[in-house]
């Protein structure tokens, strides 16, 4: 048996060794790389995105239910306190806001989406980012999409984009090389999330220390390569392309900004200049973050622009009020949707905004889900009732209280309301579906967007007095 004496002195040996980072002379002192070793052995600080109260304004901050403080290089982030759970509260339940690392909004200031536009998020699960942006381009003309190349993530991607209550997206699962050519200068900017050595997930539990290997470094940056060189096919002139990791290696940053530049024409970097405090000093319009210096699990992006006069594609539009289509599942009519092209894939009924559709020579990928058939039957989809745009109305909607929105995220049935289905409100906000009898309101919230416990919130404390 190993002595507590001799348990402790390894493990101080082991906490001094400084892990492979790459070569980071030129970004970090010698000194500075030991200190951000050490803190990258640490869980980041917790944080979240507000959900934009309307479709493009400030965030705000007062409907938060726990201490925050804002994130300096994003508007609609905030660092919580480490004594709350923010996924555990009913404002979160709701999609009042997001659960994501401060250190992943850098690449979302840098993109900047503007509601009329098109975004491609090339490599998109889990969804943290690709959410910011359909929330971003809003209900109106724009669209996003969003490709995983790895299958198993797409259900996770399918959850956080349902979760923003807009329609106007299209999940693909392709390698970013084979992507449609249909979609070849098609946006206005392209994000590239790249796949990674990951040294920034380390605090997260999500990657080791002993994983870290040269030949690995050099794998990841061919491949990134390819990748950021396949996205940059789908930039039309005048867009903008951002490349973002989740490691501190130069070989994965700067090295492949400045490869690609040297190889492809008509690119330049661009500069943000309230991001200058996080410049790296290896290259003008790269920003870096790190771990011991701002409360993040760490951090690189850059946004490269693609030169040319910008092309406006004529997309379609119309003022024409569109026809309302029921959406009847058994017997039971749901509501009606209107301006979709409903595209049924094995047991999955989909919905496509009409006016994207006419952009396109043929739909393609998976789009937002209106039903699915679990068996024999049609279900109306956990997607549909979360719907926040004007060309959805349910039949019935249902505001629950404090205390019954608490019971509803936890999975328990209700006393008896309406009949049939119903969306289940609160404060406004659409949690899922209820379906009435004559007894009861049958909770209809799916396994994966339950809660196990909720914490007490002082209306609900009221509630109870």
């Amino acid at each position: 048996m190993m002595s507590k004496q001799k348990k402790q002195h390894r493990h101080k040996q082991k906490a001094s060794v400084v892990p492979p980072l790459g070569n980071l002379d030129g970004v970090l002192s010698p000194s500075e790389q030991v200190v951000l070793a050490e803190a990258l052995r640490a869980r980041p600080p917790k944080a979240i995105r507000m959900r934009l109260p309307q479709a493009h304004g400030p965030a705000e901050e007062g409907s938060l239910p726990f201490s925050s403080e804002s994130v300096p290089w994003y508007p609609a982030g905030f660092f919580c306190s480490e004594t709350y759970q923010p996924g555990r509260f009913l404002e979160h339940a709701a999609g009042a806001y997001f659960i994501q690392d401060a250190g992943s909004m850098l690449a979302l200031r840098l993109l900047d989406v503007q509601p009329h536009e098109w975004i491609a998020d090339v490599c998109a699960a889990p969804g943290g980012k690709a959410s910011a942006i359909l929330e971003q381009v809003g209900p109106g003309s724009g669209f996003l999409l969003a490709n995983e190349p790895i299958r198993g993530r797409l259900p996770a991607l399918d959850f956080n984009l349902a979760r923003v209550g807009f329609p106007r997206y299209c999940i693909t699962s392709k390698d970013p090389e084979r992507l449609d050519p249909q979609w070849a200068k098609q946006f206005d900017a392209v994000l590239v999330d790249a796949p990674c050595t990951g040294q920034m997930l380390v605090g997260k539990g999500k990657q080791s220390f002993a994983a870290f290997t040269e030949s690995q470094v050099t794998h990841s940056a061919a491949r990134q390569q390819r990748i950021v060189s396949a996205a940059a096919q789908l930039v039309r002139p005048g867009g903008r392309l951002v490349y973002s990791t989740c490691t501190f290696a130069p070989d994965e940053n700067e090295d492949v900004i400045e490869t690609f530049l040297a190889t492809h024409d008509g690119w330049c970097v661009e500069t943000v200049a309230d991001l200058q405090p996080w410049q790296t000093p290896r290259s003008p319009g790269g920003y870096r973050l790190y771990p011991h210096r701002d409360r993040c699990a760490g951090a690189y992006a850059v946004r490269l622009r693609l030169m040319g006069e910008p092309i406006v594609n004529q997309r379609y539009s119309s003022k024409k009020e569109m026809k309302e289509d029921l959406l009847v599942v058994g017997e039971d009519t749901v509501g009606g949707t209107r301006g979709g092209y409903r595209i049924q894939q094995a047991n999955h009924l989909t919905e496509l905004p009409k006016d994207i559709e006419r952009c396109l020579e043929m739909p393609c990928g998976r789009h937002s889900e209106i039903a699915y058939r679990p068996a024999k039957h049609w279900l109306p989809s956990h997607a549909l009732a979360l719907r926040r745009d004007k060309y959805w109305r349910p039949c019935e909607t249902y505001e629950l209280s404090d205390r019954e929105a608490q019971n509803f995220v936890q999975g328990l049935s209700l006393p008896a309301g309406p009949l049939g289905w119903v969306v289940a409100t609160w404060r406004g906000h659409p949690l899922g579906w209820l379906r009435g009898n004559k007894e009861r309101l049958n909770n209809r919230l799916p396994a994966s967007a339950r809660l196990g416990f909720v914490p007490v919130s002082s209306s609900v404390a009221k509630e109870n007095l």
